[in-house]
């Protein structure tokens, strides 16, 4: 290989390795943001329930 072929293959193995950290970066920020979104709906089916409940309005969990 000549100097110019290797320096390209190193060049894009580096971009390759920022795109998979970028992408697993993003890939947690996804994974807490979805948690955090069923935690939020878990808390409104609590609340849901409860106001069923309170007037006396048949329901099942």
């Amino acid at each position: 290989m000549t100097d110019s072929t290797v320096a390209q293959v190193e060049l894009l193995s580096q971009q390759l390795t920022r795109r998979f950290k970028k992408m697993t970066d993003l890939m947690n920020e996804v994974w807490l943001e979805h948690e955090l979104a069923r935690d939020t709906f878990r808390q409104l089916l609590v609340a849901h329930y409860k106001v069923l409940g309170h007037e006396g309005i048949p329901h099942e969990y």
